[in-house]
Order: C-alpha cells, then structure tokens, then sequence
C-alpha cells in the first residue's frame, strides 16, 4: 500500500458506511407507489395470498421480518423499508469477511465499503420491496459457502442450506442461486472425494429447510393444494401475460440485450445515470481487465463462485425477468462491483488507486444521497394522480391498471376500477352516464395492444411525472377524458 497507512483507509471506509447508513435511515421512503409495493405493506395488515397481500409465493421471512419492525413503525411500507435497511448493512460482515480471504483487513473493509455503497442498490435497498432484504441475506448464503469449503465440517455444509431458505423465503426469483450449493457439493465430491452417501443427509436437510417457509405459506391458504393453484396461476402469468420474461413479451433477443446490459446494468445500475459516474468506473473497469488473470481465476475457488453464480443469474434475468424493471439486476450490480474491486485490488494497491476509490465513493456518496432525499420526499406519479382526483370537480370514475391498487392503499374517497379488456370497458363504462369517465394511459396502451383504434375518442387531461429511476413502469402517467362523456370542469392544480 506504498504511502497510504491502514489507520486512514479504514478510518475513510467507516465514515462513509455510516454516511451511507444515516443517508439512508434519515431519508426513509414511506410510499408503497407500485403495485407490489402495495402488496407487501398491506400483508402487514392482513396476510391473505388470495387477496395479494402478498401475491404469490409469499415472502413470508420479510413479511415477518417487515411485521417486527411494523410494531414500533406506524408506515407499513416505512416498516419493510427500515427492515431492509437494517439487513443490509449487516452485509458489510460477508462482504468484508469474503474480501479478507485475499486481501489485508484495511483493503478488505475498502472493498466492502465500495460494494456496500452501491448507488443503485442503496436506492433500491430504500424501497419496500423485497430485494433490499434478499441482496443482504445473499452475501451471508455466498460467504456461508466459502466457509463451507473452507471447513469442510458437516454443519459448515448445513448453513448455506439454510440461509438458501431464507433467500428464497425473502424473494423466490433468486432461486438460480442455488446453484451455489450444487457447486460447492459438486467440489466435494470431485475434489475431496466426499462419497455421494454423505450427501444425502445434506439434500435431505435443503428439501426440510425449504419446506419450512412453504408449509408455513400453505397454511394460510388451507393447504397445499390451495397453494399449487396460486402457484400455478402465478407461474402462468408471470412467463406468458404480465411477467415481462423473454416467452411473454414481442421483444428481439438483441433489443432485451442492449436493454438489460448497457440500460439496466451500465447506464442505471452502475452509473445511477450519471455521465461523472459511469467514467469513473469506466477507468475502474480498464483497470480490472489489466489486472485480470484467467490462471488465477481457474485456480480460485471463490472466483470460480462469483463467476458462475453471475453467469447463471444474467441468464434468468435475460430470459425469465422483466428487464423493464431494473430491479431485477441488483445481484448483478452487487456481486459484479465486488468481483470489478477485488480484482483492480489483486495487483493495484498503489496510493493513486487507493485515493482514486475514495473520489469514486465521495462522487458516489453524494449523489446516491441527493437521490435518497428526492426518493423519500417527491411524491411519485401515483400519488400525484391520486392528489389530483380527489380534487377534481363534479361525478366521474377512473378505470386504470395497477394505479387502482395504489388508489386502494391510500384509501380514496373517488371511485375507480381495474379494467384490462376493452369490451369490458365499453359494457361497464354505459352505466356512468351522467359522469366522466377517465382513463390512464396504461389502459389505454391495454386497449390498443388489443387491437383497438382510439382515435379521436379520448382527450388528454393532466399528466404527471416522477423520477423513473425509482420506478421505470409508472413514473410518467397521462390522465385521459372518454370523450363525448361529461363537461365538468378539469382543476388547474399541478403536481
């Protein structure tokens, strides 16, 4: 480390994971404005599969984890947020102890640090989604696995298996990492000659750990076969209607690639959309090819790991996710920017790289907390189209999408409806007579992915915006009139 003394770098590295930690605690996002948003605040109220609370499989590990934290937060959404807050810090202990099986305590808390400050990750940690718990509880199941390894003892073996129920008990698409387990098992088998015999105890202790959760989820709908039903409703809609996965979208290979790669993980997941940013990790990224050592990597078991556990989740998330929600790549992001730093640090530990990774978390530091600040104070589009109705003047009734559900947690005085057929709209929308009648834009897109020609039968009312790094699907909502139906007047109130 040439110049640079321990005692400053880790004192630098504390100080900005507690810069991260307050900007995070002080700057609480209290909105449930996405429909699974609303779905895991209001099964804090009432846990009901059936009814979306949450939608299926469950989550039941953040849902109790969220329920706990629920007894001394009044918000419910406030309540997941701080629950994956929380969660996530305590990631820096996996993150740090992974770094130190190569690196001295002080570079190993700097990698950790840079990981830890993720500016996308943070923003999404800050949300009441799953994700944030679930990318905490990651880190533990990986450094569970290199202990694993390291120890070759049985119960070593048996943590992964049950921090991987954990995981999936938090967020069920993380599922491609348990190729974690079958890899470290593998190289037992093939390396220190474990016979298969042995293994069996440890397959059948994953198969009970999994069972945990999922009994316990079977339960509340009365029984399993309740559940196999929601489960295949669910299945069903996510890879063929709604999900977004590569089988039930009209997207080109190409297009879903250039979105998830130079969209999603460069420009919104590393860079947070910042030219400054996206150059400071693009000199970042010139270092880790210089430093890369395809013999070191062979040889490495931990890289051999991250290696194949990025691998597998880019192609659940190319072909199984819907790569119009960001979200999605945040194990890639994570997992990807400790690989990047480990590597850069393997062979640069000069002072230039050393004060160059601090610029990088300064730049990073500010900026992820000025999004922070915005995220918990500006209110999104579905809020603002919430605001807007309640005063609007005279009779009317809005049919939306996923709005409608917002519409539900925030308990409207106005009527409003979930529609998704265009003939069930014009059937229903004949009994408003003597009202407005308003749709969103998202239904709209609905009706004409259908086939329907709306020309000339609608009119723009009000449109409201929102930053879509916080929710690319409904950041920007336009409100429109049936026309010929109606003449109240529209308020001039802007959001």
């Amino acid at each position: 480390m040439k110049n640079v003394k321990p005692s400053i770098i880790i004192s630098l590295s504390l100080m900005f994971i507690i810069w991260m930690f307050l900007s995070q605690v002080t700057n609480l996002n209290s909105f449930a404005s996405t429909y699974d948003q609303v779905d895991f605040a209001l099964a804090l109220e009432r846990y009901d599969l059936l009814a979306m609370q949450p939608h299926f499989p469950g989550y039941p590990y953040f849902i109790l984890g969220g329920y706990f934290v629920h007894l001394w937060v009044q918000d419910k959404a406030a309540s997941l947020t701080v629950f994956n807050i929380l969660l996530y810090t305590s990631a820096i202990i996996p993150m740090y102890k992974i770094s130190r099986a190569h690196f001295s305590g002080a570079i190993s808390l700097l990698v950790a640090t840079l990981t830890y400050c993720s500016g996308f990750v943070v923003l999404m940690v800050n949300q009441p989604m799953s994700e944030g718990a679930a990318i905490a509880v990651l880190w533990w199941y990986v450094w569970s696995i290199s202990v694993a390894w390291k120890k070759q003892s049985f119960w070593s073996q048996v943590n992964p298996l049950f921090l991987l129920s954990l995981l999936l008990g938090i967020r069920l698409s993380y599922l491609p990492f348990s190729i974690g387990v079958l890899f470290l098992l593998f190289k037992l088998w093939n390396i220190k000659q474990l016979p298969l015999k042995d293994m069996v105890p440890l397959g059948l202790l994953a198969v009970l750990f999994q069972l945990l959760w999922v009994s316990g989820v079977a339960l509340t709908e009365g029984g399993f076969v309740g559940f196999m039903k929601l489960a295949l409703s669910f299945t069903s809609g996510h890879f063929n209607e709604w999900g977004g996965a590569a089988t039930s979208v009209d997207q080109s290979f190409f297009s879903r690639m250039y979105q998830l790669i130079i969209e999603n993980i460069g420009w919104t997941g590393i860079g947070i959309r910042s030219f400054f940013l996206m150059s400071m990790f693009a000199v970042m990224f010139l270092y880790f090819i210089w430093s890369i050592s395809w013999k070191r990597i062979n040889s490495s078991y931990l890289f051999q790991l991250f290696t194949l556990l990025i691998v597998v989740y880019f192609l659940w998330v190319l072909f199984a996710q819907n790569v119009e929600k960001p979200r999605h790549i945040i194990p890639l992001i994570s997992l990807g920017t400790f690989c990047l730093f480990s590597m850069v640090f393997s062979k640069w530990k000069t002072t230039f790289m050393i004060s160059f990774s601090f610029l990088l978390l300064s730049v990073q530091a500010y900026q992820t907390t000025l999004l922070l600040k915005e995220q918990a104070s500006e209110l999104p589009a579905t809020y603002q189209l919430g605001a807007y109705l309640e005063n609007y003047k005279g009779p009317f009734v809005i049919y939306a999408w996923e709005e409608s559900r917002v519409f539900t947690y925030l308990d409207t005085s106005f009527p409003h409806k979930e529609i998704n057929t265009y003939s069930k709209f014009l059937h229903d929308q004949s009994y408003y007579k003597n009202k407005d009648i308003l749709l969103t834009n998202s239904v709209l897109e609905g009706f004409r992915s259908q086939g329907v020609d709306l020309t000339d039968k609608v009119e723009v009312v009000e449109q409201f915006s929102s930053n879509s790094l916080f929710d690319p699907v409904y950041h920007h909502i336009i409100l429109y009139r049936w026309k010929g139906r109606g003449t109240n007047s529209i308020p001039t109130t802007s959001y």
